[in-house]
């Protein structure tokens, strides 16, 4: 007897274009948490649903996300537009705090090795943030962060080190800091969108 087995899956597709097929663990007002199809016994992912567009399950349906999403309900007041992270005491010991600061570092590491090494290998890369801090005059949030990865043909360790800057709007800067030495032809030793 021969059987035949359908997995099902979900599709997300993110802000930048790029699409993971996936199994959807959780989805909240802010963060998505997810395990890659390909590795399902793998580690589990968050993601801020600010950076997803569409979400299509496996039974069909689908979830669509907007940046200007709030922009259509004019009834809404300031402050019930502003992001959670923004809102009440900052904890980063707080575990819907923290998912969310590991998304955004996750994010910005992938796409700084991509930008600056041509590929995003997030089994051999190590993400390591610290002091992270909110300015509730500015109404940022500033992630320190370093990202490390493989240690090449040369056998040495490779990182660089900077910071994301996020605004209450959503939108995300990197702010370089130092690196390695490995010569990155000005990828990311300036102030950049991510």
């Amino acid at each position: 007897m021969i059987s035949t087995l359908g997995f099902s899956q979900d599709v997300i597709t993110l802000t930048d274009g790029r699409t993971v097929t996936a199994k959807i663990l959780e989805l909240t007002p802010d963060l998505v948490k997810y395990k890659k199809m390909d590795n399902l016994e793998g580690p589990t992912y968050t993601v801020p649903v600010s950076d997803l567009t569409k979400i299509k399950y496996a039974n069909g349906s689908e979830d669509t996300f907007s940046a200007s999403k709030s922009d259509s309900n004019t009834s809404k007041t300031e402050e019930e537009n502003t992001p959670n992270i923004f809102k009440g005491k900052f904890d980063v010991n707080d575990n819907e705090t923290a998912s969310y600061i590991e998304a955004i570092v996750k994010n910005a590491g992938a796409k700084l090795l991509e930008r600056c090494v041509g590929r995003a290998d997030n089994q051999s890369t190590e993400i390591f943030f610290a002091d992270v801090f909110r300015d509730d005059v500015a109404m940022e949030l500033h992630i320190p962060f370093q990202v490390k990865w493989d240690k090449g043909l040369a056998n040495k360790e490779r990182w660089i080190r900077g910071e994301v800057m996020v605004n209450r709007d959503g939108k995300r800067q990197w702010k370089y800091q130092s690196d390695s030495g490995l010569m990155f032809k000005g990828c990311a030793k300036g102030i950049m969108d991510l």
